[in-house]
């Protein structure tokens, strides 16, 4: 329920309004930066990243990045045409898939993980201002247990 004239929502609505709007954003720029500097999408970097720590099936991917099976199975189609990952059938049940990083792959990781990782705290900087999703930011950036 709206609760003023900018619409805004309150409780678990307005957390959920601040995520999406944090989310898009920030996806949104580390978008652009990785596309520009090493032709890949925050998605496929973070696929790539989690690849990194060795061969996966397919589902535990998805399911690590956040994606559904088939939307996994058309992202790392593209890491495969691109030559960065590659598929492979399980040995003892071959309808189950599995990725894995190629030596390019690896590569690719090692060369962009310091964009990404800039380029994340940047954003995350910018929307610590931003009235829309400075209360999430500090939220996720605060450690209880730091002292």
């Amino acid at each position: 329920m709206a609760t003023g004239a900018r619409g805004r929502l309150g409780g678990q609505q307005e957390l959920w309004r601040q995520l999406l709007l944090l989310v898009n954003g920030v996806g949104t720029t580390l978008d652009k930066k990785l596309q520009r500097q090493h032709g890949i999408t925050a998605s496929e970097f973070t696929a790539l990243s989690i690849l990194g720590g060795g061969r996966l099936r397919m589902q535990e991917l998805a399911d690590s990045v956040g994606l559904s099976q088939s939307t996994m199975s058309r992202l790392v189609g593209r890491l495969e045409g691109a030559g960065l990952a590659a598929r492979t059938a399980g040995e003892e049940d071959r309808r189950v898939m599995f990725a894995q990083l190629t030596e390019e792959g690896k590569k690719l990781v090692a060369r962009a993980q310091g964009t990404f990782s800039k380029e994340l705290e940047l954003a995350l900087d910018v929307a610590s201002f931003e009235p829309a999703t400075a209360s999430l930011v500090n939220r996720l950036r605060h450690d209880p247990t730091a002292r």
